[in-house]
């Protein structure tokens, strides 16, 4: 009786420690993103001020769904926080300055910051708010911004990557819109 008993307990260690036949063990590599965004001239000076992310995407991609669902991708990254990567690209845009005078001071607040699974695209929406901006009135509006851009995927294309370029776009268009609101493309 012992013996069976321990030939039974040694079939189930033997089982259950090199590994469970009963479950799956699927690596899933992290992989993280960053945006890209061209090089514009010429540029304007700016200071940078406050980014606020109030989109609800951290740095993990947020997928919306039909349902209404939505998801956070865990190994789908972004290298920064949405707001971090906006004001990243901002140096690329405008001649970042410290402390001058007269210079206007660039605030954003991003609210959507994801990609929507129903329309296959990637949205961007931020308000961008510049103080003192000269030809605007004293407490105007800020720049509304809400861009998308397809998810442009063709077979053997990773998603994550199509997904990444796509929100790389939205960013494109929106520094564009910004620049053009303050009266130079």
């Amino acid at each position: 009786m012992i013996r069976k008993l321990f030939v039974a307990a040694l079939a189930a260690a033997s089982l259950f420690g090199s590994g469970c036949v009963f479950t799956r063990n699927d690596y899933v590599e992290n992989v993280e993103f960053d945006l890209e965004l061209p090089k514009f001239a010429p540029k304007r000076p700016v200071r940078m001020g406050v980014f606020r992310n109030l989109s609800g995407s951290d740095r993990r991609f947020m997928l919306r769904r039909g349902d209404g669902q939505v998801v956070s991708l865990e190994f789908q990254r972004w290298r920064m926080s949405p707001e971090l990567l906006l004001q990243r690209c901002m140096y690329g845009a405008f001649d970042v300055v410290e402390d001058a005078s007269g210079v206007p001071q660039l605030n954003a607040t991003i609210y959507r910051f994801e990609f929507d699974e129903r329309d296959k695209k990637a949205h961007l929406a931020v308000d961008f708010w510049i103080p003192g901006l000269p030809g605007r009135a004293p407490g105007a509006r800020p720049l509304t911004v809400r861009v998308d851009e397809a998810v442009a995927l063709t077979p053997g294309d990773d998603l994550a990557a199509a997904r990444a370029a796509a929100m790389s776009e939205c960013a494109r268009k929106a520094v564009e819109k910004l620049r053009a609101g303050m009266g130079r493309k």
